[in-house]
């Protein structure tokens, strides 16, 4: 359990210093693991390597989110599972479209998303302490800094915006453009048509005959369980033993507590 929870915190780092401590504290509890995880190619599953394309995502939350629209679609027949699909999915795209819409004519220019994490940077860049050394070299288009946040979000962190601050420089010119509402707008604006009766469809007659793979045939037979699989940056916590009320000690309950006070009898 330590090394998933250290190798978690390795993966999620943002600055490659902080990175490479994780690593070898990882190696002084197991060399094993150090090396089963430096075998990996650390672009593959750390943000401090990835050069900014996970935009700091490092879990597969985002694959849930479709996951849990598509619940329930997964054993149905084929067909169902179809309509079902593009029916969740048009009405996924049918209520965000207008959110879109509506904070472009609200004058909007960026999603609150950013709104919410700019405004929490510059707060804290407020406490930061400035100095200037050589304002000629100092190189904002690269969209770098050495806290490695700006490159992985891609929308600047507290130190450019105290920088911008600094220099009385616009530091909204500096978020990418993938927050702003045109983008949003752009990701939702897709159109769907609603499916034809089967009397339009076109002819099938020049398709061949679809038959199953035999290979695929399940032996068990029943319902198949409904699992979700894991992957391996899920930590899973322990479960806690259920304690008792009275002595709170595992093992039993209330009812069957030893120590449960008896009634006296009159």
């Amino acid at each position: 359990m330590v090394f998933t929870v250290l190798a978690y915190r390795a993966g999620s780092q943002n600055q490659i210093r902080k990175f490479n401590s994780i690593m070898k504290e990882i190696g002084k509890i197991n060399s094993n693991a150090r090396q089963w995880l430096e075998a990996h190619a650390p672009e593959r599953w750390t943000l401090a390597h990835d050069g900014g394309k996970r935009y700091g995502l490092l879990t597969t939350n985002l694959s849930e989110i479709f996951n849990s629209v598509l619940k329930g679609a997964r054993f149905l027949p084929i067909t169902a599972c179809v309509q079902l699909t593009f029916y969740r999915l048009v009405h996924y795209f049918d209520v965000r479209r207008p959110m879109g819409s509506s904070a472009q004519a609200n004058g909007d220019i960026y999603t609150l998303h950013v709104l919410a994490k700019q405004a929490a940077s510059m707060s804290k860049a407020g406490a930061h302490s400035l100095r200037s050394f050589n304002r000629q070299k100092a190189d904002l288009d690269k969209k770098t800094c050495s806290c490695g946040k700006w490159e992985i979000f891609k929308y600047p962190c507290s130190h450019v915006l105290s920088a911008c601050a600094k220099l009385s420089l616009n530091s909204w010119q500096y978020v990418d453009k993938c927050y702003s509402i045109v983008d949003y707008r752009a990701t939702w604006s897709a159109k769907f048509s609603p499916l034809p009766h089967e009397a339009y469809w076109p002819d099938s007659s020049s398709i061949r005959e679809l038959l199953p793979n035999s290979e695929l045939k399940r032996d068990k037979k029943g319902r198949p369980r409904s699992t979700r699989l894991r992957n391996g940056m899920e930590i899973k916590e322990t479960k806690k033993a259920n304690l008792c009320g009275i002595c709170k000690q595992p093992g039993h309950n209330r009812a069957t507590c030893p120590n449960k006070p008896r009634r006296m009898d009159a």
